[in-house]
């Protein structure tokens, strides 16, 4: 059974609230530009060098900006986890309180709203793209 005492009972103060879905369509946004921008570096320094610097920094302020938001996020689930002792609770599910259910919802919640794994897929085919077509246009200039 349930020990009561482990749950709080002042309205799932420690359950974080799920952010919009824009939040995460502007992060993954933001991280995206900021992905292609360093993979664009190449393209300006064959064609438009003075763009170099511009992409650059898009690249580098989106990618820090992206990794932030990941990393509050990823901290956001680590603290709920470990606050509610939700790791050890689950080895018992008669061990569950309504918060904890609250938690878990929230933390499922927020793994299926994700865009993360369309950020990385996306990094890696421009990042591919990118090295195939440096490496062809160094292959073909004299």
């Amino acid at each position: 059974m349930t020990d009561l005492r482990s749950c709080r009972l002042d309205g799932h103060r420690n359950v974080p609230h799920t952010l919009p879905h824009w939040v995460a369509w502007l992060a993954f946004g933001v991280g995206l530009s900021g992905a292609i921008s360093l993979r664009l570096i190449l393209l300006a320094k064959a064609y438009r060098p003075e763009l170099i610097r511009l992409f650059w920094y898009m690249g580098v302020c989106g990618n820090m900006v992206f990794f932030m938001f990941r990393s509050y996020i990823t901290r956001r689930r680590r603290r709920l986890i470990m606050d509610l002792s939700l790791m050890e609770k689950m080895k018992d599910p008669d061990n569950l309180c309504p918060e904890d259910y609250e938690a878990i919802k929230y933390l499922i919640s927020s793994l299926s709203a994700s865009k993360e794994q369309w950020n990385y897929a996306v990094i890696f085919v421009f990042s591919m793209a990118a090295i195939a077509w440096d490496l062809w246009f160094h292959m073909t200039t004299p």
